[in-house]
């Protein structure tokens, strides 16, 4: 898998201190009234468990107090009774169930995660109810906080958002070689050689994301780059951290978007822009997580075109987003 190698920094002015976007991704525990075995409430502190960074969920799908969904709720409420009849928890109260659970396992866990491991309480659980938790970073971060993000890592975060997001479709992490013709006549990528807007449309994506790396599939990776296209609002903009312009391989591709708009029914008529000449990255660590926090900050409408522009987001603010868009451990 492709890994990102260091870059060559010129010396660099200083900058301004920029406004930071807030992000709201912190799980809040409330302390409430837990309960006994025998569903009687006991007057004492909430059991209080480790915080983890949820994966992205839907609107109406998001629970303030636990990562998982009342769906997951109910089906650890379910495992655990038909393997504790003379423990069951008989609330259909989500948050209800959710104090109970953390009771009984009190002893054994501390973060919510743990639970999908107790075999003995629950039996063997699906391994989609792992998708209720943002991804636990490599072991290497322990070693070194910034390491370089891989296309591994950079696809375990964009395929949480595309389950998410039913607007909106990730392709890639992809070499910049993406149009090139291997053997037997396949490209190098076919989800972008072959693109099709008018497909797109008709599967209802109208968010798109997209992940290049400035490498070709035959070296070990570089620099990572993004593009987000808007159906909607009939926009594509080009994001390099590093404020280079979009090489002719990029421009190409979004060529052929707008000639594909411009044949349909209604025409689309696409607005091309880029971040060209506006400097975010003085490291050589963060790309990968630039290229997360775009396509994230536009997927949920939190970030604009002319705010990156306008204003410049450190190396040490993307920083900070290793810790929202993994945990430390599950």
């Amino acid at each position: 898998m492709m890994k990102i190698i260091s870059q060559k920094m010129k010396h660099r002015q200083k900058h301004k201190k920029t406004k930071k976007i807030q992000s709201n991704y912190k799980i809040k525990i409330n302390k409430e009234r837990s309960f006994t075995k025998n569903n009687n409430y006991k007057t004492k502190r909430n059991i209080q468990l480790k915080k983890l960074n949820c994966s992205p969920k839907p609107k109406d799908e998001i629970n303030k107090f636990s990562c998982y969904t009342n769906r997951t709720i109910y089906k650890l409420r379910d495992f655990w009774n038909a393997r504790h009849p003379d423990s069951k928890i008989n609330t259909n109260n989500p948050k209800e169930i959710h104090n109970q659970l953390s009771e009984y396992l009190k002893n054994v866990c501390n973060k919510e995660s743990c639970w999908l491991k107790q075999t003995n309480a629950f039996g063997k659980l699906s391994s989609d109810m792992n998708d209720s938790f943002a991804p636990e970073s490599p072991s290497e971060w322990k070693k070194n906080p910034n390491e370089w993000l891989s296309s591994i890592d950079i696809l375990k975060v964009m395929k949480q958002y595309e389950k998410a997001y039913k607007c909106f479709e990730f392709i890639g992490p992809s070499p910049i070689d993406f149009d090139t013709k291997k053997l037997y006549g396949e490209c190098v990528w076919e989800e972008l050689c072959n693109f099709n807007l008018e497909q797109q449309i008709k599967n209802k994506k109208t968010k798109i994301g997209i992940i290049f790396n400035t490498d070709p599939h035959n070296k070990p990776g570089q620099h990572w780059i993004s593009m987000f296209i808007n159906i909607k609002k009939k926009r594509i903009f080009f994001f390099d951290s590093t404020g280079e312009a979009p090489s002719k391989e990029i421009l190409n591709f979004v060529n052929r978007i707008i000639e594909q708009g411009t044949k349909m029914t209604p025409k689309i008529t696409f607005k091309f822009d880029s971040n060209e000449g506006i400097e975010h990255q003085y490291g050589n660590t963060e790309c990968g997580i630039y290229s997360l926090f775009f396509i994230v900050h536009m997927l949920e409408d939190k970030l604009t075109e002319h705010y990156l522009k306008t204003h410049i987001l450190k190396d040490e603010y993307m920083t900070k987003f290793r810790k929202i868009y993994f945990n430390e451990s599950l």
